[in-house]
């Protein structure tokens, strides 16, 4: 194996701008990934739903380049890298760690649509025991009425009254359909609930693992930065609009999903999240400066494995949750024009971004 870095690359010039550069990130990446969620709330800056379902395509392409060249393309050099040697250099261990990254992803979520069809199912199973209780209460009353009926005929009027007066009280066949009728209206609404409560959980958990695939690779970012010899300045602007454009993408997503009510705090949450892990990034790099060595054996290594494995992830996320069912399945009956907008700004998206990885 060759040899790596043993010393910090960190020239110990710019100390003040790279202070700064802390406070510069936190508040683009906070403007970036709260922009959207703001004005999908505030009246005084609310966009119409058409330009946020816009802004969301150009974040899907942001999020994909991000995922392709920034994520994917770093693990590359990261594990090919020549102070790495040995079995790095037999196998393209970037590519099958992030196939490993896109089937996890994969079992994930037939994991959780197996969940959520085993729930459907036994709350269908329920619903169909109780609907053949109903039809076996209403067919006994029914019987029951046709016998009074029977007997009424066969004696005089005061055995009617006699008879009538010895059955207990039942609902008429029309009360009996009335009630059917309620009740097929409730199950039907009850089982659209159960629908959009699937849709919901699916588009959740793909949002917990692009939240997370995007934040782990910040952090990362940040490190990088902290300790960047005469490269410093280049990559502190990239890494502005990197941060600033990745936002938009994250928070777009989230503020055009329906949270659940108990839920309604999340994407809040995330877009904290989000704004706080480059800084924090910075911070902790400044403060190891002299030890973090970015072009050591582990280094490289961790690097180049959780962002291929975080590639991975955001791949699937992109192509299957995002991109497939907005243009296949929400656009189908839109018009040209929407569909060739939405379009170009996901390529417009996908382009900035890995024309920002030249740098960053």
């Amino acid at each position: 194996m060759r040899t790596c870095d043993t010393s910090s690359n960190f020239n110990g010039l710019g100390m003040n701008a790279r202070i700064v550069s802390v406070f510069v990130l936190l508040a683009v990446s906070a403007f970036g990934s709260f922009f959207p969620l703001l004005a999908n709330k505030w009246r005084f800056i609310r966009l119409p739903s058409r330009v946020l379902a816009l802004i969301k395509q150009f974040g899907t392409g942001v999020i994909l380049a991000t995922a392709y060249i920034h994520l994917l393309g770093e693990a590359q050099t990261s594990l090919t890298s020549p102070c790495l040697g040995g079995v790095w250099e037999d196998y393209s261990w970037s590519s099958a760690i992030c196939l490993m990254g896109t089937f996890t992803m994969f079992s994930i979520e037939i994991f959780v649509q197996h969940l959520v069809n085993r729930k459907h199912r036994k709350a269908l199973a329920k619903e169909d025991r109780t609907e053949n209780d109903l039809h076996v209460y209403f067919d006994n009353d029914s019987k029951e009425e046709y016998q009074v009926q029977q007997r009424s005929r066969s004696v005089g009027s005061g055995a009617l009254a006699r008879a009538v007066s010895q059955v207990p009280s039942v609902p008429s066949i029309a009360q009996a359909s009335i009630v059917h009728g309620s009740l097929g209206v409730e199950e039907e609404s009850k089982r659209d609930e159960s629908k959009k409560g699937e849709e919901t959980l699916k588009k959740l958990t793909s949002l917990f693992l692009l939240e997370f695939g995007i934040v782990f690779h910040s952090v990362f970012v940040g490190l990088s930065l902290a300790i960047a010899g005469e490269e410093f300045n280049t990559l502190f602007v990239a890494i502005s609009f990197h941060q600033f454009f990745e936002g938009i993408g994250l928070a777009s997503r989230f503020a055009t999903t329906s949270w659940p009510p108990n839920m309604r705090m999340v994407p809040w949450i995330f877009s904290t999240l989000y704004s706080l892990t480059t800084p924090v990034g910075i911070a902790v790099g400044l403060g190891v400066r002299h030890f973090y060595l970015d072009n050591s054996t582990g280094t490289l290594i961790v690097v180049g494995v959780f962002d291929s494995f975080c590639a991975g992830l955001l791949i699937y996320n992109c192509l299957v949750e995002l991109m497939a069912p907005d243009f296949l399945v929400e656009m189908q009956h839109s018009s040209g024009k929407t569909l060739v907008t939405s379009y170009m700004l996901l390529v417009t998206g996908t382009a900035v971004m890995a024309l920002i990885g030249k740098w960053a």
